[in-house]
């Protein structure tokens, strides 16, 4: 019989967006999905993070998910259960559902190259490639200028967590993380 691993939703923007020139003081409403019909050209400079319209917080049936503080969504962990329907609500594809053991992970999904990224959000990924030069397993590669992870090669040490110098690779269990 094959075990079955837990999972758990992961949102891969770390928030802190910089929003375009005219809508610094919008107040945005509708969901997601409304949101990017509304304003076809997007309301933040980093095109894309979270919208904060809570298409995700919609779909999730056991209340896991929510719209943080910084205006992004944010997982409870002790509800999810890993279904993945706020992964399938949301329009800029941010969540992904992994085993619960994977505990480090890049939480940008930023295309930019490093000057329109840092431009775009204060604490997004630059492609500095520092987490793959400190990675002991080679697990992390940066790709389409933002880190990603080989699950299968990471120990989960957190030294990418560590050195990242913008704190985007974080390790859910607070070990390591320094942001």
């Amino acid at each position: 019989m094959a075990v079955r691993r837990k999972k758990v939703a992961v949102i891969h923007c770390n928030g802190r967006p910089t929003r375009k020139e005219g809508f610094e003081q919008v107040t945005v409403t509708g969901n997601c999905q409304e949101i990017l019909t509304q304003y076809s050209e997007g309301i933040n400079i980093c095109s894309y993070g979270c919208l904060g319209g809570g298409s995700c917080v919609e779909a999730c049936r056991l209340h896991a998910v929510s719209i943080g503080e910084r205006g992004i969504a944010k997982i409870d962990e002790e509800k999810c259960v890993g279904c993945g329907l706020c992964a399938k609500a949301c329009p800029q594809h941010l969540i992904q559902v992994v085993p619960t053991e994977n505990t480090i992970q890049p939480q940008c999904a930023n295309l930019d190259k490093g000057p329109k990224a840092i431009q775009g959000c204060a604490v997004s990924c630059i492609g500095c490639r520092i987490c793959e030069k400190y990675c002991p397993c080679k697990a992390i590669k940066v790709v389409d200028n933002h880190a990603v992870i080989c699950q299968e090669k990471c120990i989960a040490c957190g030294m990418c967590a560590v050195k990242c110098p913008r704190g985007v690779i974080h390790d859910k269990n607070g070990i390591l993380s320094i942001r």
